[in-house]
């Protein structure tokens, strides 16, 4: 073969491939194009549409809460804001290294500081930046650096056109009456994730959150929850090939404001009990401790509780110290939510449902309608009270845990069932503790515990709150559960029960619905602290009727005497709360009630009252536990006769000074707690 031939032959071979591989290329080509076109032309349209338009979430006003005449207590409002855009900042001096885009964002901070300054608002670089760095990770849309701004900021923000930062008009919560019912009512704080957002979603999916969204925290705002948030409106918005907003493509769900939640709570008794609390715990700060070897009283937290005996109704719910949920609104300062996060005096704390005393003589009522029940002692059979009392199974061993006292080993006499109540003997619980602990083959192991259930204790009182705690009614299984296997319950532990002290725990709605269901004879109501939900123009959506926890005929004779016990206590002149009440008008408005004085390791004595009134035809309960505030009669029982005065309009009544002999004190903690097998 001739060279032009060779050449003429390669030439073909290579071109013949060259052709091969154009088809090849062509076609691949063509069948994608095919594809495209024919296969999966809905998914190509997505991805466009995808590119094309966004989906706007906007919150609907929250609904209301009002109090029982209807005043608003929580309200939303419309507010102007300056916001910071983390996804914007992101992009300034986009491709430079992190030191160049920290400092451009600085130059922005600046100016942006500058003019809120006029505002009288504090912004600092530093801050912002942490603002930034926070939202990059946790909020899908713009937050709010600065709230309630005028108009004339308004225009300046959007005239500099300063990346990042822009105004917009937001509703935000609105808590009129600040720091008056807190608890109850609670605030809203920002939900700080998309995952978040995602859970919230999927427990409501018709309310739809997102990152930056307000959300129930605390209180009637969380429980409330899915009731208080509206439905968002949802906009499907067109955009440019420059992201520019365009239009409204459409509205995908209309915006629905939220419910309105009606409390039972009149909110000036709400105020005026809130401030019961407050003037008893500064008096209490202000009287000396009870001798030297006592400690000083901090008088710096309690709780009032006042219920409808009738109802369950919360008529008024104290926690003090509180705090002020328009913090919450557009995010409380760091420095102030660590205060609030870590004070010893827990202002976040709700102490009516879960703060947890020690009931002291309070608790006796339970103990006393157990001896009568069981046949351990009837309501007349008397008590020698000598002021001391020594276990009958140690008697002849002796030690510290076999003897335990009365307050000042106070000598009282003779007491039945009645007068060991109004007087508040020590002893005569004291014997029954043990009567019933070592003769358990007849009464049972946990007679005073399955007593205490009867009246509510040991459960949860069924408020419509967040941590409505259960407290502690203590047995063997829980001894061995917290302490270990080994742990053994013995007659001292029985003893301390009797008298309401031990390892026992309660909460103020509970001691106040055990006296509920004492006046009531047995009927025993889940309290509740709301009336109604509403919608937004007014209609009735739900009505909270009465709730009955355990409809129960109480012993008569049993629940007659301890009423009885409980109306000389305040009635009588050597009754324990007597001098509380001393100028109050019995005649027309008679009160049972009892006082109690809890121990507390390491603290000055915690202040109880427990009562109901009118004693005879009972309208409402009220428990005040006052902290640190020394004697039952000294703090708490003058707080629970200003709060009845308040709740049935009487007016002008002096109140005799207190006198710090209150025969309910307990013994020497080296006496009071003893274990003796």
């Amino acid at each position: 073969m001739n060279e032009t031939n060779r050449f003429e032959h390669v030439s073909g071979g290579r071109f013949a491939v060259l052709a091969f591989l154009a088809i090849a290329i062509f076609a691949g080509l063509g069948a994608r194009l095919w594809f495209l076109q024919v296969m999966s032309p809905v998914d190509f349209v997505e991805v466009v549409e995808e590119q094309r338009t966004r989906e706007i979430i906007t919150e609907a006003p929250r609904g209301r809460i009002l109090d029982v005449n209807g005043r608003v207590l929580a309200d939303t409002r419309e507010s102007l804001v300056v916001t910071l855009d983390a996804v914007q900042l992101a992009e300034v001096a986009a491709g430079s290294d992190a030191e160049t885009r920290l400092a451009a964002r600085e130059v922005i901070y600046a100016e942006v500081a500058t003019i809120l300054a006029a505002e009288g608002v504090k912004a600092k670089v530093e801050d912002l930046e942490r603002t930034y760095q926070r939202a990059a990770t946790q909020s899908l849309k713009p937050v709010v650096v600065a709230e309630d701004v005028t108009i004339d900021t308004w225009i300046e923000v959007e005239e500099r056109a300063l990346a990042g930062f822009g105004v917009e008009r937001r509703w935000v919560r609105d808590y009129p009456y600040g720091e008056i019912a807190a608890h109850i009512i609670g605030h809203v704080g920002e939900v700080r994730s998309s995952g978040e957002a995602a859970e919230l979603t999927a427990r409501a999916p018709g309310r739809r959150y997102q990152a930056g969204d307000a959300v129930g925290i605390r209180g009637i705002e969380a429980t409330f929850e899915s009731r208080l948030r509206g439905q968002p409106e949802i906009r499907v918005i067109e955009l440019d090939a420059f992201a520019q907003v365009v239009g409204t493509r459409e509205v995908t769900q209309e915006a629905v404001p939220g419910e309105d939640v009606v409390l039972t709570i009149d909110i000036d008794v709400q105020y005026a009990v809130e401030q019961v609390l407050l003037d008893e715990l500064e008096q209490a700060r202000l009287r000396p401790a009870c001798s030297d070897a006592c400690l000083p009283h901090r008088g710096q937290a309690g709780s009032i509780v006042a219920l409808d005996v009738t109802t369950g109704a919360v008529a008024a719910m104290a926690s003090a110290p509180s705090y002020d949920p328009n913090e919450w609104v557009f995010g409380i300062p760091s420095d102030q939510l660590d205060y609030l996060r870590t004070s010893l005096d827990s202002p976040f704390l709700n102490r009516a449902v879960s703060g947890l005393y020690p009931a002291g003589s309070t608790f006796k009522p339970v103990t006393a309608y157990a001896a009568v029940t069981t046949g351990a002692r009837s309501p007349g059979a008397v008590w020698e009270d000598e002021g001391v009392y020594q276990l009958e199974s140690c008697r002849e061993e002796g030690g510290p845990g076999c003897r335990f006292q009365n307050a000042g080993a106070a000598v009282l006499g003779p007491v039945d069932l009645i007068t060991s109540l109004s007087r508040s003997s020590d002893t005569y619980y004291y014997s029954l503790g043990e009567t019933f602990w070592v003769e358990r083959d007849t009464y049972g192991e946990t007679v005073i515990q399955d007593t205490a259930e009867l009246f509510g204790f040991g459960q949860p009182s069924g408020v419509q709150l967040p941590a409505d705690s259960a407290g502690r009614l203590p047995d063997l299984e829980w001894l061995q559960a917290t302490y270990g296997e080994d742990q053994g319950w013995f007659t001292g532990d029985n003893v301390n029960l009797s008298i309401g002290q031990g390892e026992l725990l309660v909460t103020p709605i509970q001691l106040a619905n055990a006296y509920a269901t004492i006046a009531s004879g047995g009927e025993r109501y889940e309290p509740s602290v709301v009336a109604e939900v509403r919608t937004a123009d007014g209609a009735e959506v739900q009505e909270f009727a009465p709730r009955l926890a355990a409809e129960q005929s109480l012993d008569p004779t049993a629940i007659g005497s301890i009423r009885q016990g409980l109306e000389w206590a305040v009635q009588t002149e050597q009754g324990t709360a007597w001098n509380a009440f001393v100028g109050f008008p019995m005649n027309e408005v008679p009160i049972a009630g009892k006082t109690g004085t809890a121990q507390v390791t390491r603290r000055a004595d915690y202040s109880l009252f427990a009562a109901y009134a009118p004693a005879l035809r009972p309208r409402y309960a009220v428990a005040a536990v006052l902290e640190e505030s020394g004697f039952g009669g000294d703090a708490a029982a003058p707080a629970v006769r200003r709060v009845i005065e308040h709740l049935f309009e009487i007016e002008g009544v002096p109140m005799a000074p207190i006198r710090s002999d209150s025969g309910d004190a307990p013994a020497d903690p080296a006496l009071l707690f003893g274990a003796t097998p």
